[in-house]
């Protein structure tokens, strides 16, 4: 018997059921600020300090609706007003101001870093309500902000003027907004929505160069790579595609959660007997399903795999079938590892074991509470063979050896703990959500970004752990 995932309840506060004005312009500019995120990955005219201002105004915007649909009278509403817009105002010079090569106050910069990471904080927690957060949701807030903290306090060791000793204001700001902002007050079905999209477009635009070859649109270069891609049993002679990003896994990252939003929008539609919006939907699925292949990015495409199946057996088996799908997906994977560590399964693994098993030695003779500071490929590098990247392919040990044994646990705590409080809420959670939270759960064993970055997949994982979290 067919099930189908409950649509989220319209978020507290915030009425998405009328004034289709104001809701048509918080969607562009949502839909705005994950093109900005998209495009500042395929160009250096968008920068990372650009995505954490985008994400202040989407937050002021969200906190002032939320202000003015929840306040009883007009007073309270007039003063929950002056009170965001103040602190966007503040968290906007945060932001200005880390963008100067003296970042910080000569002898004072650890209080100017305690300043505006509560700032940041006192921003993100206001425009959220924060006092409706539940237990859990608080639990998550504390793991975000001990690995923010961490990362923080390594920036004290470089000198202002560098980018290592401002970048983490800029990643506080973009994942607590995807973490917190976004999913507590802006719908899952909008989210979903945009994000099929987007995916689309960006494919479509690579697809065209297999008519008309490689081209430049105004300030996005759109190419193909080397290569052809390839999964067990099929073959072909195409050429690998990048669309619009300067490597093939960015365009994979993508399509992955363009696939999973189209996929469900889909069945959703079709159970709802929406005729046009499932053609709709099916093409836009058909249209990332094609990028994610052509892309040959093999961890995107387990990662689909992983959504699509856990998706599935809620629609088939109904929702005491999701954990057990979970669990089974996961011990499969795990298998699979197994089997092909120990030679079992002949499957490449292309040097991951070597690179882990370096990043694990590098762990274990560092600095183990608070890890490294510095990137993973400069610590890692001594401990593996030559010929091999400096890079872990693992999102969990560049977490452990960067900021050590506090933040790496506080970063599990964060994503692992979300997929196993997701699963154990079966009864009640957005399978869809906890779908692509598991899959970017197990991409991120096989890629080095983490989520407190600004890539797109930084930003699109931790929108789903968000959603799983925030977004009941």
């Amino acid at each position: 018997m067919s099930t189908v995932d409950r649509q989220p309840a319209p978020p507290f506060g915030v009425d998405w059921s009328t004034d289709r004005l104001a809701n048509g312009l918080t969607g562009l500019l949502f839909a705005f600020h994950l093109g900005l995120v998209v495009v500042a990955h395929a160009t250096d005219s968008v920068l990372a300090w650009h995505l954490a201002a985008s994400t202040v105004v989407l937050g002021a915007d969200l906190g002032c609706r939320l202000a003015v649909d929840s306040a009883r009278d007009a007073t309270r509403r007039r003063l929950g007003l002056l009170v965001i817009l103040l602190s966007a105002v503040a968290a906007l010079g945060v932001v200005y101001r880390s963008t100067t090569p003296g970042f910080g106050f000569g002898s004072n910069r650890p209080l100017w870093l305690v300043v505006a990471f509560l700032v940041i904080v006192s921003f993100l927690l206001l425009v959220t309500d924060a006092r409706r957060y539940t237990r859990g949701q608080w639990t998550a807030v504390g793991c975000f902000a001990i690995l923010a903290a961490v990362y923080f306090a390594h920036t004290l060791s470089y000198a202002p003027s560098s980018a290592q000793s401002r970048w983490p204001v800029w990643s506080l700001v973009v994942m607590a907004g995807s973490l917190v902002v976004i999913p507590r007050l802006i719908p899952e079905r909008v989210f979903l929505w945009v994000l099929s999209r987007l995916a689309a477009v960006v494919v479509l635009l690579g697809l065209a160069t297999y008519v008309v070859g490689d081209y430049t649109l105004w300030m996005l270069e759109v190419r193909q790579w080397s290569g052809s891609p390839s999964v067990p049993g099929i073959e072909t002679d195409a050429t690998i595609l990048r669309s619009i990003f300067g490597n093939p896994n960015s365009l994979g990252v993508l399509a992955f959660t363009g696939f999973v939003a189209a996929a469900v929008e889909c069945h959703r539609s079709v159970v709802a007997r929406r005729p046009l919006g499932a053609t709709v939907t099916a093409a836009l699925a058909v249209i990332c399903g094609l990028g994610l292949f052509l892309s040959n990015a093999r961890a995107s495409m387990l990662a689909a795999a992983v959504a699509i199946v856990i998706y599935a057996g809620n629609v088939v088996g109904g929702r005491r079938a999701v954990p057990v799908v979970v669990v089974a997906t996961v011990l499969t994977i795990v298998g699979f590892l197994l089997g092909m560590y120990v030679g079992v399964i002949g499957i490449s693994d292309s040097n991951r074991f070597d690179l882990w098993a370096g990043s694990l030695a590098a762990i274990r003779d560092g600095p183990l509470l608070f890890g490294y500071g510095s990137p993973p490929g400069f610590i890692i590098e001594p401990y593996l063979g030559s010929g091999l990247s400096a890079s872990p392919h693992n999102s969990y040990l560049s977490v452990f050896v960067r900021v050590g044994l506090v933040g790496g646990l506080a970063y599990l705590c964060l994503v692992v703990g979300a997929v196993v409080a997701g699963t154990l809420r079966y009864r009640e959670v957005d399978v869809a959500m906890l779908a692509l939270a598991v899959g970017w759960a197990v991409h991120q064993l096989f890629e080095s970004y983490t989520l407190f970055w600004w890539s797109p997949g930084a930003v699109l994982g931790t929108l789903a752990i968000g959603y799983l979290l925030f977004g009941d």
